[in-house]
């Protein structure tokens, strides 16, 4: 899938009602967190965190949101998302200083215990965090 013309593999009403999201301005944030890689909140019956990863040739290597849609591979609040980078031409932009570079930068500074701790605090905190650890590690659910 490629951000150029990404409409073509998704389900038309999918593409229809994130077009809809993006016209009517959910995207309460978006952030380019790494180059090529976006995080986004939308704003929907809740706010949904959205992930996105495109290469230099905008071909969409990941995507991803928390929100329940389970009908196909890409859900309305990604199509809005993808539609508000291609029309923002964002991935142009000159990746720099962000808050997310600036927590990058301190964690590296971190010893193995400091990390562990502020892991295991996520994870009290989050279910999403738990589950995404699991997996990472290898645990069944």
């Amino acid at each position: 899938m490629n951000l150029k013309d990404f409409e073509k593999t998704v389900e038309p009403q999918i593409a229809n009602r994130g077009f809809r999201y993006f016209e009517n301005e959910a995207i309460a944030e978006i952030e380019q967190v790494e180059k090529g890689e976006f995080c986004a909140t939308v704003t929907g019956s809740e706010d949904y965190a959205v992930f996105v990863k495109i290469d230099k040739d905008l071909t969409i290597e990941s995507h991803s949101c928390d929100c329940p849609y389970d009908w196909g591979t890409v859900c309305k609040h990604e199509v809005a998302v993808l539609y508000f980078i291609r029309g923002s031409k964002l991935y142009e932009q000159p990746f720099g200083d962000s808050l997310f570079s600036k927590i990058k930068q301190d964690l590296a500074q971190l010893d193995k215990e400091a990390l562990q701790e502020i892991i295991l605090d996520l994870s009290k905190k989050s279910k999403l965090v738990r589950e995404y650890i699991k997996w990472e590690l290898g645990h069944e659910s």
